[in-house]
Formats: C-alpha cells, sequence, structure tokens
C-alpha cells in the first residue's frame, strides 16, 4: 500500500490553497509552492482566512486552527519538493506551462513520487506528454471550494498506472473525499454536462424564452438545487464558464461552443443580474420549452459520456450529487421522467445541431440502472457493498431490491465461504430512506411501508440463517436499519470510525428491522431495552463493552483486504451492566414526569423525556413480549406493530423532523 505522507501542492492561487487546506486540515503536511512571492503570500492568507471563518462558525477553536497552519510550509523552490509522495498541479490553465512544470519536477522528486494535474481544460495525457514515467501522471480534479467539497475526480489518462489509481482512490477516500474514475476526456464527467447545462440557460435567454430571473427559478425549480444556473456562474466565476464552454467545443464540436451572450458577458466584466426580469427581443417566457431544455442539455452529455465510456452511469451521478449537490444525478431523473420522455427532449434538441441519440440508455432496453447495492468477490470472500456514499447509504425501496439481488448474487457462488457487508464513504447504513416513508404517509400507503418492511424481515432472516459466516464491516454509522442488518450477520467488526444507534424512538416509530429483538437476544431484555429507548450512540470501544461487535480493528482503504480477515469465534454477547439492567428490564417505556421521576431512571431522564411517548411505550411492550417468544414469531410480532405505529401523528411528526432539521413536538397521537 502506498503511503501519501508528504504533501505538495504548486500554485498558491484560489484553487491550490484550497486543496492545500484540505490536506492539512486531514493532519498532512505540506508544502505550497508558488515562484511568485505576492501569490504565495496570498494563498497562506486565503488558508487562514477559511479558517478563520470555521473558527467563526465553532466548526474548530483556535488551537486547532494553529495546528493546522504548523503544518504547512510555503516554498518557492522546485528543488525543496525533493522526497515528497504526492505532487498536485493547480497552476493556471496554460499546457505548456503545465508540462514545462511536471519535466522539471520529474528529477527531482523520487521515482514512486505521483505527479497528479488539477487541469480541468486539458487532457491528463497530454500534460504527460514527454516524460520519462508518464504512468505516474493522474488527472485529480477537485471541485470548488476544494477543502469543503467532496467531489474528487481520479482521472486515468492511458497510461498511468491502474494499481496507482486505485490507491489515489483509497487514499482519497480515507481523507473524506468521494472519488470517482473516469477516462482522460474533454470534461471528465461532471463538466462535461453541467458546462452545457449552464450554457443551455445562456442560449434560452438569448433567444428570448426567459428572463435571467426566471430561468435561474426553473432551474432551481426542475432540478431541486439551491441556486440556479447564472447565480452560479456568479459564485464560481462568469468567465470559467466560457472557458470550460470553449475547451469542451474545441474537442467535442459547436454544440459545446459558449453562447454569444455569455461571451459578451464575461467581456464586460460583469456578473450576471440574477433579479433581471427583463427578457431580449421582447420574448415571451416559455417555462416548459426552459425546462425541457435544461433537462435535455444536461441529461443529453450525461448519456453521451456514459455511451463514450468515460464514466459509468452511477459514478456520474455521485459526481452531480456529491460536487453540484444536486438530489439526484442525471440518470436517476432520467428514470424519474421516463426514458421515452427524455430521449424526445433530447431529440429536440440535438436536431438543429445533427447530434445522434446518445446509444446509453436509449438503445437499451428498460430504464437506466444504477448500481446502489455492488457485489464482489475476492479469494473465499464475497463482499455486499453500500453504494450511496454522499447519502449515507439509506436503505429504501430500490436499494432493498438491489441487497436481495447482491445477496442472492454472493450467497449462491460456489467460491464465496464467507460474505462481507461493507458501505463506502462515512456509513455502513444509516438507517432508512426517510423520505420514503414521509411520502408513503402523505399518500396514505401503508402498504407500501408494509410491504417495504416484510421484504426486508425476509431478507435479513435469509442472512442470519445462512451456512457461510456473514460479517458487518461497521467502519462508520451504523444507524436503525444499518444496525438491524448488522444484527443479523454472525460477526460484526468496528474500527475507530464506529458509530451504533437505534434513534427511532426519538422520531415516533421504533426499530423495525429485528431491532427489538435480536437486540435482546444478544445483549438481555435489560440492555436491549435501554439501546432502543435511549437511541444511546456507542463508538467501537462501547459497542464492544457492550457485546454489540466481536472486536475493533483498523480500517482498510480497500474493503478487498478484509478476506485477510480470520473471523474466528464471536465475541459478541452479553457482557455485565448491572445499573442499566437493574433500571430497564422493568421499564414499561412511560416517559412522562412522574415516571421519569424514579430513582433508576435518572440518569436518562432528559434523553427518555424527548422521546416519542407512543414508540417508546409500544417498543418496551413488544421487547417484554418477545422475549418469551420464538424469534420467528417475535419478529412477526415486530413487523405488524412497527406498521401500525406509522399511521400515528407522532410518526409523520418525527419523520418529517428528519427532512426539516427541526426538533419534532410529540402530543402521543
Amino acid at each position: 500500500m502506498r503511503e501519501f505522507r508528504n504533501i505538495a501542492v504548486v500554485g498558491a492561487g484560489t484553487m491550490g490553497a484550497a486543496i492545500s487546506q484540505h490536506f492539512l486540515m486531514k493532519g498532512l503536511k505540506v508544502a505550497l509552492l508558488d515562484a511568485n512571492a505576492a501569490g504565495l503570500e496570498r494563498g497562506q492568507r486565503l488558508i487562514a482566512a477559511s479558517l478563520d471563518e470555521a473558527v467563526e462558525r465553532g466548526l474548530m477553536d483556535a488551537a486547532g486552527r494553529a495546528a493546522i497552519l504548523a503544518r504547512l510550509r510555503p516554498v518557492s523552490d522546485l528543488a525543496e519538493l525533493a522526497g515528497t509522495d504526492l505532487v498536485v498541479e493547480a497552476v493556471f490553465e496554460d499546457l505548456a506551462v503545465k508540462r514545462d512544470l511536471f519535466r522539471r519536477l520529474e528529477p527531482i522528486v523520487g521515482p514512486d513520487c505521483v505527479l497528479a494535474t488539477n487541469t480541468s481544460s486539458f487532457r491528463v495525457g497530454d500534460v504527460a506528454e514527454g516524460l520519462a514515467h508518464p504512468e505516474r501522471v493522474v488527472g485529480t480534479h477537485y471541485f470548488y471550494h476544494a477543502a469543503k467539497n467532496k467531489l474528487i475526480e481520479v482521472v486515468a489518462a492511458p497510461r498511468t498506472d491502474r494499481e496507482l489509481l486505485r490507491e489515489l482512490e483509497g487514499f482519497y477516500s480515507e481523507l473524506g473525499k468521494t472519488p470517482i474514475r473516469t477516462a482522460d476526456s474533454a470534461g471528465f464527467a461532471v463538466n462535461r454536462f453541467f458546462i452545457p447545462w449552464i450554457n443551455e440557460a445562456v442560449r434560452l435567454l438569448e433567444e428570448g424564452f426567459g428572463s435571467i430571473h426566471e430561468i435561474d427559478a426553473v432551474g432551481r425549480e426542475v432540478f431541486g438545487v439551491g441556486m440556479g444556473p447564472f447565480a452560479l456562474m456568479n459564485a464560481t466565476g462568469v468567465p470559467i464558464a466560457q472557458h470550460g464552454a470553449e475547451g469542451l467545443a474545441s474537442k467535442l464540436g459547436p454544440f459545446y461552443a459558449p453562447a454569444a451572450t455569455l461571451c459578451r458577458q464575461v467581456a464586460s466584466g460583469k456578473e450576471w443580474d440574477v433579479e433581471d426580469r427583463q427578457i431580449p427581443g421582447g420574448g415571451q417566457f416559455q417555462p416548459e420549452v426552459v425546462r425541457r431544455r435544461l433537462l435535455a442539455a444536461s441529461l443529453g452529455c450525461a448519456a453521451q459520456l456514459v455511451s463514450e465510456g468515460v464514466a459509468d452511469a452511477t459514478s456520474t451521478d455521485l459526481g452531480a450529487r456529491a460536487g453540484l449537490r444536486w438530489p439526484r444525478g442525471p440518470f436517476e431523473l432520467m428514470a424519474a421522467l421516463g426514458k421515452d420522455n427524455v430521449a424526445a427532449m433530447i431529440r429536440e434538441l440535438y436536431a438543429p445541431w445533427k447530434l445522434p441519440l446518445p446509444a446509453v440508455p436509449f438503445a437499451q432496453p428498460g430504464e437506466p440502472q444504477l448500481e446502489w447495492v455492488q457485489s464482489a468477490v475476492h479469494g473465499d470472500a464475497g463482499f455486499v457493498i453500500f453504494n450511496l456514499p454522499d447519502r449515507m447509504n439509506p436503505l429504501g425501496e430500490i436499494v432493498m431490491g438491489q441487497l436481495e439481488a447482491a445477496w442472492n448474487r454472493v450467497e449462491s457462488d460456489p467460491r464465496v465461504r464467507r460474505i462481507f457487508f461493507a458501505g463506502r464513504g462515512k456509513a455502513f447504513v444509516a438507517g432508512a430512506d426517510i423520505r420514503f416513508f414521509v411520502d408513503s404517509i402523505h399518500s396514505g400507503d401503508l402498504d407500501r411501508v408494509y410491504r417495504f418492511t416484510a421484504r426486508g424481515h425476509e431478507l435479513l432472516a435469509r442472512i442470519e440463517a445462512c451456512s457461510k459466516p456473514t460479517c458487518a464491516w461497521l467502519d462508520g454509522m451504523a444507524l436503525g436499519g444499518g444496525l438491524e442488518l448488522a444484527l443479523a450477520c454472525r460477526y460484526r467488526l468496528g474500527t475507530r470510525n464506529t458509530m451504533l444507534a437505534l434513534p427511532e424512538t426519538g422520531i415516533g416509530i421504533f426499530p423495525g428491522l429485528g431491532g427489538t429483538q435480536r437486540t435482546t437476544r444478544l445483549l438481555g431484555l435489560g440492555v436491549a431495552k435501554y439501546l432502543v429507548a435511549t437511541g444511546r450512540r456507542l463508538d467501537a470501544a462501547q459497542a464492544l463493552a457492550f457485546g454489540v461487535v466481536d472486536r475493533i480493528v483498523e480500517p482498510v482503504r480497500h474493503l478487498e483486504e478484509l478476506a485477510g480477515i480470520e473471523l474466528g469465534a464471536s465475541q459478541a454477547g452479553r457482557k455485565p451492566q448491572p445499573e442499566i439492567e437493574q433500571a430497564f428490564a422493568g421499564y414499561d417505556g412511560a416517559n412522562d414526569e412522574q415516571a421519569l421521576a424514579a430513582p433508576a431512571l435518572k440518569p436518562w431522564a432528559r434523553d427518555l423525556a424527548r422521546k416519542a411517548p407512543l414508540a417508546l411505550r409500544a417498543a418496551m411492550r413488544l421487547m417484554d413480549q418477545g422475549a418469551t417468544m420464538d424469534l420467528a414469531a417475535a419478529l412477526r410480532l415486530e413487523l405488524d406493530g412497527a406498521t401500525a405505529l406509522f399511521s400515528t401523528a407522532d410518526a409523520l411528526a418525527g419523520l418529517s423532523s428528519v427532512l426539516d432539521g427541526t426538533r419534532p413536538q410529540f402530543t402521543g397521537r
């Protein structure tokens, strides 16, 4: 495994400073190089100002800020980069300058040093041209603001070492980034469809289909984003939009060329007036035309890049969500709108440009398929991997169906002798898809909730009964349904990143995928009721002390490394917790002031008072009843009770509060 300890960033402009800040905040030492002394000082000021803002917002203290800045080493001479493990260049977009930089760096840095370019305009292979070792050159395309934006495109040039790409993806994941792999093509993945979305907005203005204000409003509504295309150009720099469009057009053709109005706006040196309600040429606002063309421009270009093999549909959607903060990526939008409807929009837009309909997904049967749950086999180990890192891997209808399919693949594979469940990003599975529940309640379709929950029960029962050892790799958050899935596995491994909880009673429901019953059998009635009633979060050490996990191990960079772990005998199970047992074994779920005045409950009275009364009582009653039944009967009891609870006002209030970011007010109804 490659170690990336010594980092250098060349170019102390806005992007270079932000890239440096990200590395610094993750505990790495960074040499920030700029040959221009004033530029180097400005880069340091940018980093310091950003950290000052974090201190003001309470995200860190002054000591933390000082420690971060102490890891920064400003330099002006390339010779000082000897011994560096990774160099990221963020100089201005001039191909000759970038090539010259890497040619001068190559004899200075060691043979294992990785040379990464943050170019957004050139092919990585072109930047690497003429180098003795082009196999160590890779694209690492950051997105504004690079210290905060999760997305990074890891770009594979034709001669880039494939193992290096894999190591960089793992490294950036360790640093909290969301990497997606792309081919070395103009615009890579995200800019390939994002810039046409912006450019089409300007064309719509130019052709008189709406004002800046109106087009922005349609863009926000249709794509579910906080800023429309004109406001976004102002935020990131209007010239960047023109520059990006020119770069795409030079490689891909005139459809991508910047609109004349965009070029004039850049020449004026002004930002767009996002409150401007004037339509050029006396045109009439046509919102449906604006809607269809914005969708066609972005979704059509996304489909084309996937058709060309630049990135797959799943990565393209992840890029849109993680990098642009779109709630849904292009292919998820296609599925929602219907492939035939989207094809008609794209044909209309492409006709004047004589562009063909992209092959993917329009030449394929069915709707676009996105891999939100993946399966893999490494050696004798099968893997089921949740792949919605930006959403914290929630359990929803589509994910449940894909989970079932992935499980079927690995469970039936004769090569597989043990099976690991894992999640990409910061979460194993951070609970259920709350919006699914809220939408079902609003539509009055509680049968949909029952079918979903029953399907989950059936699958977890199969996992629990599997003759092959199953293990939940809890390298992150496992909340609610995620922990319930883990409890159905034979083993649970924790890491320093582990965080476990059953928080449902705080949002008006109770754990409905076995959480009220498997906990009792694993941990004992009192401890199980304590975890369900309080919703207490457990870190790895606490989870080990309570008997939830079998042991704590070091995180791995690549999931396939888990294939080398020996699971041995299970170490989870009941651990003595006399105070908790005494307080909760007989607890009936009452959380009124009188009940919580009991001395035994006093340490947890504040937490219990915030829970939904109906959910709390129902959960405790179910746990008492289920403790005397066989597991299958107890789980049926839980399933029926959980579904009934969704009809209450408290359930709607609690679930809605998660989406709204507010504290729920429970009424006991």
